[in-house]
Parts: C-alpha cells; sequence; structure tokens
C-alpha cells in the first residue's frame, strides 16, 4: 500500500481496516513511515471517518458520540443486512432446499490447487453411465467441470472404500 493509495482512492472505513491489519505486526510509528505520512497528519486522516485509536487495543474504532447514535448505527447495519436478505429471498430459499434435498458438492482443494500437475488419462467407460453422469452434472452442476466432479468421485471413493485397517 503506497501513500497515494492510502490517501485518494481509500474510504475511511477501509484505511482504518487496512491500518488494523498493520497494526498487528507494525506499531503507529512505523505504519506512519512505511505510508511516508507524519504521525500528525496521519492522525488527522484517521479521525476523518471519526476513528479513535485504542492504545491499549492497539486498534482503530469507531467514535459514537452518544447512545443514540450508537444504537442508529447497530440499525442501519442490521437495515442493511435485512434488505439484502429480502432482496436474496428467492436465492437463499432455493440454495437452503438445494442443501436439504441434495447436499452440496464440495470439492477438495487439491483439485485447485496451483501446485497440481495434469495429465492426460484415458479410461474405457460404458457409454450408457457416462452419458447418465454427463447429463447428472450439466443438470445439477453445470458451473463445474466434468474433469473436476470425476476428480472429486476418486478422492470420495478412495475414502469411502479404503479398507478399515488404513485408515
Amino acid at each position: 500500500m503506497d501513500k497515494q493509495t492510502f490517501l485518494t482512492t481509500m474510504s475511511p472505513s477501509k484505511r482504518v481496516q487496512e491500518v488494523n491489519k498493520l497494526l498487528q505486526d507494525h506499531d503507529l510509528r512505523s505504519i506512519c513511515d512505511l505510508l511516508e505520512i507524519p504521525s500528525s497528519s496521519f492522525s488527522k486522516i484517521m479521525w476523518e471517518g471519526d476513528y479513535i485509536y485504542h492504545k491499549a487495543d492497539k486498534k482503530y474504532y469507531p467514535f459514537v458520540r452518544s447512545e443514540e447514535e450508537r444504537l442508529t448505527k447497530d440499525l442501519s447495519k442490521n437495515n442493511d443486512e435485512a434488505t439484502f436478505f429480502k432482496q436474496h429471498e428467492d436465492t437463499l430459499r432455493k440454495v437452503i432446499q438445494h442443501f436439504e434435498n441434495k447436499g452440496l458438492l464440495i470439492l477438495d482443494d487439491r483439485i485447485y490447487s496451483r501446485d497440481a500437475t495434469y495429465s492426460n488419462k484415458s479410461i474405457r467407460m460404458n457409454n450408457a453411465i457416462y452419458e447418465e453422469f454427463s447429463s447428472f452434472c450439466e443438470e445439477y452442476y453445470p458451473h463445474l467441470k466434468i474433469q473436476h466432479i470425476i476428480a472429486q468421485a476418486l478422492i470420495d471413493a478412495k475414502n469411502k472404500y479404503r479398507p478399515e485397517s488404513k485408515q
């Protein structure tokens, strides 16, 4: 993060998030040095979104001037969440229903690993079974590649049918 990005493109709340992350490994003075901003200017910049530094926690928090303001902020935050859920109610219901009826297909991390190497393998397969599997994938998991679903099926089969003594 550079000084220009910090000052011009970041919102006050984003600045606080970034600075709080940096505060886990640095102190305020080293953050000011890192950003090449004098500490007095840095404090003024952080005040822009009504954030204050709490020395004991080594963190910035929103400054609340009154109990009424705190309640208003909490309500607006809850309203944002409620609005989101209301706007996406149908989609969320479909996702929940799909999960309850069929479960989710969660792919093993190794399938998408950046370090993975790939090779082509040819296997003989019954045409009817492959067509049935292919139709299943297109209907229920069109967002996934068949190769990834097959890789997950291999992992699942290995885990399910491994002899008890090997587990």
